[in-house]
């Protein structure tokens, strides 16, 4: 794929490219439902949970599961499979084609596709933690590491998801092979706490959780600086699959 640097035209290209998806988006009522409101009725089941979970494990480590889940949860659909989604449909229908015939280099094009599910990720993870905040739950103290864990997850499952597209032979198949990637990052995730491998901080959800409790200054059982390293893995290792692998054309 060619590369392209930051300019003011490029800018504005992913700008244009990233409004014209998120209508998309919206217009289509299964990737809105996947990418919106099936995150946030997640979030609602956690908040009832709340109680029991504070008194199953004490405050910090129900907020540390609260928060874990609620990460992990909005980029595996409002990103992951949302993005998966998108970039197999608009292959199939020739529109990824169509924008690189235009003068877009291929990370304009993939940038502009990319942004709007990212975007809404952000924000809504963003106002679901305010509202987290407001119901009782802890403010991290050292909160860059929760910023650390959101960006590391948001930047492998990008790359995850483009390397998920480049193997989906169509957009009904994406949700079925999205499975295994999400399998991996919430299996991990649940199977963290139970554990104190510090293998688990090389995958998805292990790595999450280590810098979430990192984040509320508890317990850590493994490793920040390995956990950062898994992230960073993953993330190489989407984008190497889908360097070598990744198609502009629909997959016979």
């Amino acid at each position: 794929m060619s590369t392209t640097t930051a300019s003011p035209t490029s800018i504005a290209r992913i700008r244009a490219i990233a409004g014209s998806e998120f209508r998309l988006i919206t217009r289509s009522k299964a990737v809105l439902f996947s990418a919106t409101a099936l995150p946030l009725m997640f979030a609602v089941f956690l908040f009832v949970q709340r109680d029991a979970a504070v008194e199953a494990s004490g405050d910090s480590a129900a907020s540390v599961g609260m928060v874990s889940m609620v990460v992990m949860f909005f980029v595996m659909f409002t990103v992951y499979i949302t993005a998966t989604t998108t970039l197999v449909t608009r292959r199939q229908d020739l529109f990824l084609k169509r924008l690189r015939s235009g003068e877009s280099p291929d990370l304009v094009i993939l940038a502009g596709l990319l942004l709007p599910p990212v975007v809404l990720c952000l924000v809504q993870t963003a106002v679901v933690m305010v509202v987290m905040v407001a119901l009782g739950n802890g403010v991290p103290e050292a909160w860059w590491w929760l910023v650390l864990a959101l960006v590391g997850l948001l930047a492998a499952s990008v790359t995850a998801a483009t390397a998920t597209a480049a193997l989906t032979p169509n957009a009904s198949a994406a949700q079925i092979s999205s499975m295994p990637f999400v399998g991996l990052a919430l299996g991990t995730l649940i199977a963290s706490p139970m554990t104190e491998s510090r293998w688990l901080d090389l995958t998805p959800g292990g790595a999450v959780v280590t810098l979430v409790r990192a984040a509320y200054d508890i317990d850590v059982y493994g490793s920040v600086g390995v956990a950062i390293a898994g992230l960073a893995l993953w993330t190489y290792l989407g984008y190497d699959l889908t360097k070598r692998l990744f198609r502009w054309e629909p997959r016979h």
